[in-house]
């Protein structure tokens, strides 16, 4: 039995043409990880009691930079600035290949 198709997915259907769906999905996807990236950062962050203003020293960034990107609704760093504060706090980033190999990124 098919499941019952939700208002949501209702709507989604009636806004974004069936052949642009997967550009779609593909940009939800990226700003889901934006977001959990930014919102990782922000907690080790208080959970490492460091300030902005000690995070941007560390980083190089200007401390207004450091405070938009991690307190913003819309924030969306460069990658070169979220690699800045992954290395800058500890955190280490690995990517999986589809090989099942893992590279170390930071």
């Amino acid at each position: 039995m098919a499941r019952p198709r939700t208002a949501h997915k209702a709507a989604i259907a009636g806004l974004i043409p069936s052949n642009r769906k997967d550009v779609f999905d593909r940009r939800v996807k990226a700003l889901i990880a934006r977001n959990r990236l930014l919102a990782t950062l922000e907690s080790v962050r208080e959970a490492e009691k460091i300030s902005k203003k000690e995070l941007a020293e560390r980083t190089g960034l200007d401390a207004s930079s450091v405070r938009r990107t991690l307190t913003a609704e819309t924030a969306n760093p460069t990658t070169e600035n979220a690699f800045l504060l992954l290395g800058a706090m500890g955190i280490r980033l690995e990517a999986v290949l589809p090989s099942g190999s893992r590279v170390e990124i930071v």
